[in-house]
């Protein structure tokens, strides 16, 4: 008798969730968003050098090969990060330019987005001259 309460309360309650995601669109807006985020993930790890740093394996003991002729895992990871952090200094520069309701944060998110791309550019540039 309890299990039935119970399950007939969860079942309407899935149901009126269920209504309340079909108004707002939630279902689809989450479906898009995923297909986006993995688009965007696919291309940062294909430029961060995934393909070789699986074609030409190295010893993995390295976490930045010191050799041009090959790439670790690692060090595509750390490709990757620096460059989303890179991007998501570009997107939070251009926010600042888009704040029209309050000004005062139009400094604070230029001066966030240069200081995120200009670490990442000394990521890269560390990555690079260590090799």
């Amino acid at each position: 008798m309890i299990r039935q309460w119970l399950e007939s309360q969860a079942s309407g309650m899935e149901r009126r969730l269920g209504k309340v995601a079909e108004r707002s669109g939630v279902s689809t807006t989450v479906k898009n968003n995923l297909i986006e985020v993995l688009y965007i993930a696919g291309i940062v790890v294909m430029s961060a050098g995934i393909v070789s740093a699986l074609a030409s394996p190295v010893n993995q003991s390295y976490m930045i090969y010191p050799a041009t002729n090959g790439e670790t895992v690692s060090e595509m990871a750390i490709y990757s990060m620096a460059m989303l952090l890179g991007f998501g200094g570009l997107y939070i520069s251009y926010l600042s330019g888009r704040q029209t309701v309050k000004a005062r944060l139009v400094p604070f998110f230029l001066t966030l987005g240069l200081i995120m791309i200009g670490i990442a550019i000394y990521i890269e540039m560390y990555v690079f001259f260590a090799k």
